[in-house]
């Protein structure tokens, strides 16, 4: 039986010592393989990189000695990772790496830089998670453990019980949460006022909606069983997920990658770009549709 494959990739250290330690953390709790990898954007060929003499060969050298460097460091065996040094551009590597070795997961950290190319673009963490079809964990904060309390947001039309399941796999000892985010759009609110609504009536619409989440959820806490609870918010989504995450709600929040199919494969949307830079917990994108992966357990 292949065992499953939890994959680190690392930028610049000691800034991803966190994401090393969650990915180690995970690939322990789910028996699966430590992979690392880490992207060297120099000129050069791999047949360069083999090439001890050569200015990439030296580079290639110089990274993974650090990169084993800090695994000792972090008490996790170099001889027991996977560790793939790869000459190119950074989302095209390691978009290139989830298509090629296809793991279970994919680890990144948060960055935090804001140039003129990535508001164009979209960060590498953006761009990964808009084009890969593996579930990717972005580390925002340093490792202080396993996870304790697992929130898995849903807007009523996402595959929430699978990023459960999944969610439970990798975090065996986490308590569950669904929360979903109710709310009128503004846009149909204010079309409601103009053609003569009234406030009761508006009311109104938003306990249907609000009994329509509360059915739904306590649905999917009934199969997914144990002591899974649910909870339904009010108001704007990555407004009100932002602030169940900030008062303790979660240590990692679960959520789709929320991109419409026309655009699915350029960008994500913007309640998880929202998400991404403000929630207070790391974030895990569970991929859209059928090209989601399994749990690790």
């Amino acid at each position: 039986m292949t065992r499953k494959l939890i994959l680190a990739a690392i930028g610049k250290l000691p800034q991803d010592d966190a994401v090393m330690g969650r990915a180690s953390r995970i690939a322990q709790d789910a028996d699966a393989v430590l992979g690392v990898i880490h992207a060297l954007d120099l000129p050069g060929d791999r047949g360069e990189a083999c090439d001890p003499t050569s200015f990439l060969g030296q580079a290639v050298s110089a990274a993974r000695e650090r990169i084993e460097l800090a695994l000792s460091d972090l008490r996790i065996a170099p001889e027991r990772v996977d560790l793939r040094i790869e000459i190119g551009p950074h989302a095209r590597t390691l978009i290139d790496a989830c298509a090629a070795l296809g793991p279970d997961l994919m680890v990144m950290r948060a960055h935090q830089n804001s140039d003129i190319r990535e508001r164009f673009l979209g960060s590498t963490v953006e761009r990964v998670i808009s084009t890969a079809t593996v579930p990717v964990l972005v580390v925002k904060r340093a490792d202080g453990g396993p996870y304790a309390r697992i929130a898995v947001a849903t807007d009523g039309r996402d595959d929430a019980l699978a990023a459960a399941r999944f969610a439970s796999g990798i975090c065996p000892r986490a308590k569950l949460a669904l929360v979903q985010s109710v709310e009128i759009p503004p846009q149909l609110e204010e079309a409601m006022l103009r053609v003569g609504s009234r406030r009761e009536e508006l009311a109104a619409m938003r306990a249907r909606l609000r009994n329509d989440a509360t059915r739904q959820l306590g649905g999917l806490a009934g199969e997914l069983g144990g002591d899974t609870s649910f909870e339904v918010l009010k108001g704007d989504a990555a407004r009100s997920l932002t602030r169940f995450c900030r008062r303790g709600g979660a240590d990692l929040l679960v959520m789709g990658q929320g991109r419409g199919s026309l655009i699915r494969r350029a960008f994500i949307g913007s309640v998880s770009r929202k998400l991404l830079r403000d929630a207070a917990c790391d974030v895990l994108i569970w991929p859209a549709g059928d090209t989601a992966g399994t749990s690790p357990t």
